[in-house]
């Protein structure tokens, strides 16, 4: 069960990882939205949008 446990780990990690590493290089314009593959698309979205929260100026 431990070798089952620690393989979720890995995929858990690495997927994790990958959609960090497509994020990073939006923000940083290096790709687009579009060059992410697929099935990381929704998850890196998401994280943009969300870094991206409280950053918005409120009108005075």
């Amino acid at each position: 069960m431990k070798l089952l446990k620690k393989i979720k780990n890995i995929y858990i990690g690495g997927k994790t990882m990958m959609i960090n590493y497509f994020a990073m290089q939006i923000e940083l314009g290096w790709i687009t939205i579009e060059a992410v593959p697929k099935r990381f698309r929704k998850q890196v979205q998401e994280l943009l949008d969300l870094s991206h929260a409280g950053l918005q100026e409120e009108d005075k």
